[in-house]
């Protein structure tokens, strides 16, 4: 096993200790996608966290979750109005979920409850999920869905666009968001993190192509 520290900030206080398992010999590492995707969503996100750096993104700690996204909505600097304990109030809650490529369905979890805001559940960390395999051997990972939204079942076929889920508070979150990652496997666990990068995508205004978006980026689809 690996001994990981995570460090913070500038001032490098440790943030995270945990002991991360040994990954499987012989799976392939993705450095990147080859399959061209779209973003999972039909509207603009804000990307919380994305990037290859730690101070863009804290995934980068955890090699299984390496270059990570977490996506949500803003709307005038806040991703919610009104009472902030309810679901309902964030603009990302229950928004459509789409197939970022053509793939099969290899890991559906449901029947985790969204969490009230503010409250996390470390003991299912994912929460509602999918994984979608492309035929190149890429596995993409949707964690944190909405309970009783995922429309697709394992062993099933989709096309890029199609409507898999809704977005959601489930699992280890404080509040409702989109955990993306590209990984090598089915298994996070076992996982290597690989950077996600989108075809043709508006990035803060402004068309980007083969585009990995980072911390702070508005980004959406051309259509």
């Amino acid at each position: 096993s690996n001994i990981m520290i995570s460090l913070s900030g500038q001032n490098n206080k440790i943030n995270g200790f945990y002991i991360a398992p040994p990954k499987p010999l012989g799976i392939p590492v993705l450095e990147r996608n080859t399959t061209k995707m779209i973003l999972p969503f039909r509207e603009e996100v804000f990307v919380y966290w994305g990037g290859t750096t730690l101070e863009q993104n804290y995934h980068l700690a955890e090699i299984s979750q390496q270059y990570a996204y977490d996506l949500l909505m803003v709307k005038d600097g806040r991703s919610y109005q009104g009472d902030p304990k309810i679901n309902e109030n964030y603009f990302v809650f229950g928004k459509e979920i789409i197939a970022p490529c053509d793939a099969r369905v290899v890991l559906v979890i449901d029947g985790v409850p969204d969490n009230e805001p503010g409250t996390m559940n470390p003991a299912q960390l994912t929460g509602n999920t999918i994984v979608l395999q492309t035929d190149l051997n890429e596995y993409i990972l949707f964690a944190h869905l909405q309970e009783g939204s995922l429309e697709v079942e394992e062993g099933e076929e989709v096309r890029q666009g199609n409507v898999i889920a809704r977005c959601g508070n489930s699992g280890n979150t404080t509040e409702p968001h989109l955990h993306l990652s590209l990984q090598n496997t089915i298994n996070m666990e076992e996982a290597t993190g690989g950077k996600l990068y989108f075809d043709q995508i508006m990035v803060n205004g402004e068309i980007k192509t083969d585009y990995l978006p980072v911390k702070e980026d508005f980004i959406r689809n051309l259509n």
